[in-house]
Formats: C-alpha cells, sequence, structure tokens
C-alpha cells in the first residue's frame, strides 16, 4: 500500500470508530421494539390488549390465573412450548400468537376447540385491526 493511500485510510477509519462509537453508546440508536423474549411489562398497548380482553370476551375462555377453560389460560403462554392438534409442536412467540388470533383455525392447541374461538371473533374482524391483534399480544406476552 503506497503512502498516500495509507494517509488517507487513516482518517477514514478513526472517523468510521468515533461514529460507531458515538452510535452504539446513545439511547436513539438502541432499538425500542422488543424482541419476542423480551417481556412487556407495561404502556399503552398492553393497557388496550387488557382493555381488548375484558371488552371482546377474551376472558371468557381464557384465563390470566392458569385455570383451564374453553381457550388456554394465557398465563405462562408467551414463550411456552405448545403442542398443536395437527402434532406439531412449537414456542408460542409473538407471529404464532398473531397468527391464532387472527386465523384461530390454522394453529389449534391440541386439546382446545379451535373453532369455537374462530365463531367468537369472526365479528371483530381481527385481520383488518393490526394494531388490536399487537395489543392483544403485547397484553398475552406480559401475562406471566
Amino acid at each position: 500500500m503506497s503512502k498516500r493511500v495509507g494517509s488517507l485510510l487513516a482518517p477514514i477509519a478513526l472517523g468510521a470508530l468515533l461514529y460507531l462509537a458515538v452510535g452504539c453508546a446513545s439511547p436513539a440508536s438502541q432499538s425500542t421494539t422488543p424482541s419476542s423474549n423480551t417481556p412487556r411489562t407495561g404502556g399503552p398497548q398492553v393497557s388496550r390488549g387488557k382493555e381488548l380482553y375484558q371488552l371482546d370476551g377474551c376472558s371468557g375462555c381464557h384465563s390470566l390465573n392458569g385455570t383451564r377453560l374453553t381457550g388456554p389460560s394465557w398465563k405462562g403462554l408467551a414463550g411456552s412450548r405448545v403442542k398443536l392438534s395437527d402434532g406439531r409442536t412449537l414456542t408460542a412467540e409473538d407471529p404464532y400468537l398473531t397468527r391464532h388470533i387472527i386465523e384461530p383455525n390454522a394453529l389449534t392447541v391440541q386439546g382446545y376447540p379451535g373453532a369455537v374461538m374462530a365463531q367468537a371473533i369472526e365479528t371483530f374482524d381481527l385481520k383488518n385491526k393490526p394494531a388490536d391483534v399487537r395489543a392483544l399480544v403485547a397484553f398475552i406476552d406480559s401475562v406471566r
């Protein structure tokens, strides 16, 4: 490498290191979106999800204390291993919870009647209400 190229690269490398050091340390650069493994402990989405749970009748089939009802309890559901009626086992992370809320018959938990939920939520049109679905998932994630 020639001296001229080396002398040009040194300031660029120093600038890149400073940019990374300052950028990674600033709160603005850190993600505010929780991963599927980050528990949500509050906030407007969780509050809205709790409101939907109570108003839309979710509480009639899903307990928050581990009691088995028509549907699985939401206590500890998020992040747990779930056995489906088709024999598959998966982790109840946000993508699964979201899909099950939108398409209850697609991923039915073994031992529970999927058609009941599909009929119960049909009028809520959740496929066209992504904010409500996200709020319900945030609330389910918060129930430990």
